[in-house]
């Protein structure tokens, strides 16, 4: 028998390892509890449902968010850096329609553009940037102005040399 919301938010909260938050993330009957987490503003737990969210098969998470607007949406909003790595995750397994890569490329765009943003969420961001310049190669040119050192600043040299062999793979 499930557990009911206000149980399943006290496990949130309470910060079991991941494994113990698998089995109800794996459970259908708690999607929606995770995905109406994941769209909260508790910034206690909402990047612990995205997390969870984010190990999710693409056909499920297709399922729990059969458009992907609200979440890029999101990603406009003023959000912990970890929260906003997640939902790019998410968004990244989604099947997107023209509007929405759109939307997720200009959102992805401002996350790689700023320096204060953690590392591991700007690689997700130029990840995805790349991702969608495979569909549009016109977008390809574009991204060759954001291969300068001013977006480098802060990035380990080992993420630096990723994103770098990103770029060199434009041509």
């Amino acid at each position: 028998m499930p557990l009911t919301r206000e149980h399943f938010l006290e496990i949130l909260r309470a910060r079991p390892r991941k494994e113990e938050l698998q089995k109800y993330s794996n459970n259908p009957d708690y999607h929606q509890y995770l995905r109406e987490v994941c769209l909260s503003n508790d910034q206690q737990i909402n990047w612990r449902a995205a997390w969870l969210l984010a190990d999710l098969p693409a056909k499920d998470l297709q399922q729990i968010f059969p458009s992907a607007q609200i979440l890029i949406e999101l990603l406009a909003t003023p959000q912990k850096d970890g929260y906003l790595r997640e939902i790019v995750k998410i968004i990244n397994q989604l099947e997107l329609n023209e509007d929405e890569e759109g939307l997720f490329y200009e959102a992805a765009l401002k996350l790689w553009e700023n320096l204060a943003m953690a590392s591991a969420t700007r690689i997700h961001a130029i990840r995805s940037l790349f991702k969608i310049a495979e569909v549009y190669p016109e977008l390809k040119l574009e991204l060759e102005a954001y291969n300068d050192d001013y977006y480098f600043q802060g990035l380990s040299p080992g993420i630096a040399r990723q994103i770098r062999k990103l770029f060199a793979g434009l041509s």
